[in-house]
């Protein structure tokens, strides 16, 4: 035989041998996954992202660790090739994030459609689970038992945002509420943003006796809580090792535990 034919034949065979080895093999960007992905935002926002791949087509959300709250994302992945938008409440478009997941980390840029301004993010992968948030915060909290703490906080939503209303014997508030998620307590955080303290004294256990009573530190003006379904739990005070009290109308809570009785379910 004609070595040149020869070799023809041994080149087209073991082209066919290779592509029936490469159609036995799934396309990386068919692999499916569901996972959670943390890092930074113009490297110094810390962002949280959960992300599912169902045959190239990605869905999920992404939040900003000092607010919690949701930002719904869609979009596809080809050979590692991410494509995902941001939507609104009202799932209109705001943003564009396109980079490479490689491996277990995520290269990109985040691009606001508007504006045009855009940021670099840096995420790896964790095995950690997203706490949950409730599915319906909005509503009217209140202490759950008889007590000189008259204490209601209503929780509202509008365009994808969280706020409050507080009312006491002494005072009433606005503002507005961010959450903690927690990925190592597994748990959430519920922050009162624009309640200030009523003091906070630090460390006062080497107090003597005959010591000037310790100056009330910097006043943080954020109340914080632990969010369950139907139930906020405050704690509002310390002890001698870190002396605080956050609500003064409430001084004799050290646990105030606000039970939710009316709200939507937004």
């Amino acid at each position: 035989m004609n070595k040149s034919i020869l070799f023809f034949l041994l080149i087209t065979i073991s082209f066919n041998n290779f592509e029936k080895a490469l159609a036995g093999v799934k396309h990386p960007a068919l692999v499916d996954f569901n996972k959670t992905f943390i890092g930074t935002l113009n490297n110094k926002i810390d962002v949280v992202f959960s992300l599912k791949n169902t045959n190239g087509k990605i869905t999920g959300f992404y939040y900003y660790g000092k607010i919690g709250v949701e930002i719904k994302l869609t979009g596809s992945i080809i050979d590692g090739n991410v494509l995902l938008y941001e939507l609104d409440y009202q799932n209109i478009k705001k943003a564009k994030i396109t980079g490479q997941v490689l491996k277990s980390t995520f290269s990109g840029q985040w691009e606001d459609l508007s504006t045009r301004k855009h940021f670099p993010i840096q995420l790896k992968e964790t095995s950690n689970s997203i706490p949950p948030l409730p599915r319906a915060i909005a509503g009217t909290y209140k202490l759950n038992k008889e007590t000189g703490c008259n204490l209601t906080i209503e929780i509202s939503k509008s365009k994808g945002a969280y706020s409050y209303h507080f009312k006491s014997s002494t005072r009433t508030l606005k503002g507005k509420v961010t959450f903690i998620r927690s990925l190592e307590e597994k748990v959430v955080y519920i922050n009162f943003n624009g309640i200030e303290w009523e003091d906070n004294r630090g460390d006062i256990s080497r107090d003597g006796p005959d010591d000037e009573p310790k100056e009330t530190e910097y006043l943080p003006t954020s109340v914080e809580g632990l969010l369950s379904d139907d139930e906020i739990i405050i704690q509002n005070y310390g002890n001698a090792m870190n002396s605080y009290t956050k609500l003064g109308e409430c001084s004799d809570e050290k646990y105030i535990h606000l039970k939710k009785y009316s709200g939507s379910k937004k």
